[in-house]
């Protein structure tokens, strides 16, 4: 593949900055093709396309963390769960990133009409979010909805060794579109920074939950596939551990999010 040839997983891993510029420009591209090629709905589409460019090089990373792990055993066996898994977050993180920077401009610089066209998926997910919580129990909906979104990603990595790329990927589509749209409101390009401090809050603590789910379901996967390794049993409970850490982050972010609902 292509995004193989251009950054090794070796590179990747050591320099993360890499992981950001394909990012942003494999959603760029993703979102390109989607709008010439399925015009009905570019949005979800393009989400899938994301999936399918990342899933080889996604895969190769768990296995390569994976094995990694087996061969550093005396090195790793003292490190916590994320001192073990850093690389690996590390990637996901500058990923995310860039595709969220990447989705956000276009979401700004493109014309109304084209954005419309673009994220009509993502936009009317925002409306079904902003609307359901103006009803009571704000926490109780943010809580179940980012529960039922983190599980979704432990068990798409669990299942399918990158899945989880398909949920961030999704999120990320949704959260630059409602940057973009804040950004909008409150001058354009020039409103960017204050658009990003607005879902900053509670936002990095959901997001970082999402990613060790991910994280946690890639690894148990990649692990199962080689039984005998020494590491099984200490990936599966770092595994399990990184799921309770996923699940008390994001309890805070939906403390704050709901909190702010209600100012």
């Amino acid at each position: 593949m292509v995004l193989e040839k251009l950054v090794s997983i070796r590179d990747a891993i050591r320099h993360p900055t890499w992981m950001f510029l394909i990012g942003g420009l494999i959603s760029v591209i993703c979102v390109f093709i989607a709008f010439l090629v399925f015009p009905s709905t570019v949005g979800l589409f393009s989400v899938f396309l994301i999936t399918f460019a990342m899933t080889p090089f996604m895969c190769g990373l768990m296995k390569y963390e994976e094995v990694e792990t087996e061969e550093e055993f005396g090195q790793r066996a003292n490190m916590n769960m994320f001192q073990r898994h850093g690389d690996v977050l590390k990637i996901y993180a500058a990923f995310f990133a860039g595709m969220i920077l990447s989705l956000s401009i276009l979401f700004l610089i493109l014309p109304e009409t084209t954005v419309q066209k673009i994220f009509d998926d993502q936009v009317k997910e925002i409306k079904a979010i902003t609307g359901n919580v103006t009803f009571p129990n704000t926490f109780q909906k943010i809580i179940f909805n980012n529960v039922s979104v983190l599980f979704l990603s432990f068990l798409f990595a669990f299942l399918f060794g990158s899945g989880a790329i398909f949920i961030l990927a999704w999120n990320a589509s949704v959260l630059s579109a409602a940057i973009g749209l804040v950004a909008k409101g409150v001058g354009g390009l020039k409103g960017f920074p204050t658009a990003v401090l607005t879902f900053l809050p509670h936002g990095s603590f959901e997001i970082l939950a999402y990613f060790i789910a991910g994280v946690a379901g890639g690894l148990i996967s990649a692990v199962l596939t080689r039984k005998k390794s020494k590491w099984f049993w200490i990936v599966t409970k770092d595994s399990f551990k990184m799921i309770g850490v996923a699940v008390i982050l994001l309890v805070i972010g939906a403390v704050i999010e709901s909190a702010v609902i209600s100012f």
